[in-house]
């Protein structure tokens, strides 16, 4: 059996345990290492060569199960029962010597199935959340509650996405630590263009990668035709590539990695794929209807506008975001000329602008931290 077995849930949760097991093989290269993915298919953790385990299966909610009744629906059509089950008697086979939980609750409940000391990375919940009141299926994800208290008592170490959080815990009787959080890490890359080469503002447009994403789109598309022209490019992590919208022509040439590439007047659009970072690195300012993308912009500075888009981007999950991130997230309803006027605040105001670079560096922190937990992991394993 494996030294370490991983266990996450979801395509943030994703990213996050690939960046950590990067560095873990650096600083214990001899140590085996399997990923459970215990939504979607875990290319992610495929692509950063780790052994990829377990049974899995792509399911309509992309992971959002328990954010509406819609999609919890959708998932018990699509067969979430049955996989569950698989998935429960899977874990209780394995043996390894330690498991690593990165993810909330569901997560956690279905690691302490393995009996094996656990540690717990905690990306998704945050004392900055404020606990909000979180009815009905949501409840799990506005606060730690008495379940997963109980789960997080139980590890060898939780650690927790930022100092605030870590502290509360601790007076919880949960053994939690902060060693910085690993959704800043990977991002860094060179601009795939600079404002002072267009003569343009460059707004990241971040739909998010489910069944939102070309809605989303849309919604951006025609604020752009609202707001002073711009270019907007689109880190697109849908299926194929969107088609062109009615009203605009193909664009000139654009960098090596832009999938399309359209005009309106003077107002363009570019859409990449698999060029995140190099996005971010090129944007004034973001839209987006995403959750570990639009984290991840304010991390890097950048004011986010962002609308509901239910029901995987719904009212609820925009105010749990919007408590977090601060001044980081301007929130408004999904119409395009309300989109445009707080995107020209976020492109202009200073004011607005320095509360999001605030809101980033203190509620998402500095890159680094996937190395010192890969050492933190490292030293618990022997490696």
């Amino acid at each position: 059996m494996a030294d370490l077995l991983v266990v996450s849930n979801g395509k943030g949760e994703d990213y996050v345990a690939a960046r950590v097991l990067e560095r873990l093989r650096v600083h214990a290269p001899g140590l085996d290492v399997e990923a459970f993915p215990l939504v979607g298919l875990g290319e992610q953790l495929a692509a950063a060569g780790v052994e990829v385990v377990g049974p899995r299966r792509a399911l309509p909610s992309g992971g959002f199960t328990m954010h509406s009744p819609e999609l919890l629906w959708r998932d018990l059509r699509a067969g979430l029962l049955g996989l569950t089950v698989a998935q429960a008697r899977f874990l209780r086979s394995r043996r390894p010597r330690g498991v690593f939980v990165v993810g909330d609750v569901y997560a956690q409940a279905h690691a302490a199935l393995v009996p094996a000391p656990r540690r717990v990375l905690q990306t998704l919940v945050s004392v900055h959340h404020g606990g909000g009141e979180g009815v009905g299926l949501r409840w799990f994800m506005e606060g730690f509650r008495s379940p997963e208290l109980a789960l997080l008592r139980r590890a060898d170490r939780v650690y927790a996405r930022d100092p605030a959080t870590a502290a509360h815990l601790a007076t919880l009787g949960v053994a939690a630590a902060c060693l910085g959080n690993p959704m800043m890490d990977g991002l860094e890359a060179e601009p795939l263009v600079r404002r002072s080469e267009l003569g343009l503002p460059v707004v990241a447009l971040l739909p998010g990668s489910r069944g939102q994403a070309a809605a989303s789109l849309d919604l951006m598309r025609r604020a752009l035709e609202v707001a002073r022209p711009a270019l907007g490019i689109v880190a697109w992590a849908g299926a194929g590539t969107p088609a062109r919208p009615e009203g605009w022509v193909p664009d000139d040439p654009a960098p090596f990695g832009v999938l399309a590439a359209w005009r309106r007047g003077e107002r363009r659009v570019w859409v990449t794929a698999g060029r995140f970072p190099a996005v971010l690195a090129s944007a004034d300012a973001a839209i987006g209807t995403a959750g570990t993308a639009n984290e991840q912009a304010v991390g890097m500075g950048l004011p986010v506008v962002a609308f509901p888009v239910p029901p995987f981007y719904g009212e609820a999950y925009m105010r749990n975001q919007k408590r977090l991130l601060q001044g980081g997230l301007l929130t408004c309803e999904p119409r395009p000329e309300r989109v445009a006027a707080l995107l020209e605040l976020a492109l202009d105001d200073p004011e607005v602008r320095a509360r999001a670079r605030k809101a980033g560096e203190e509620r998402m922190g500095p890159p680094g931290a996937s190395d010192a937990l890969a050492r933190d992991l490292a030293g618990w394993l022997g490696g």
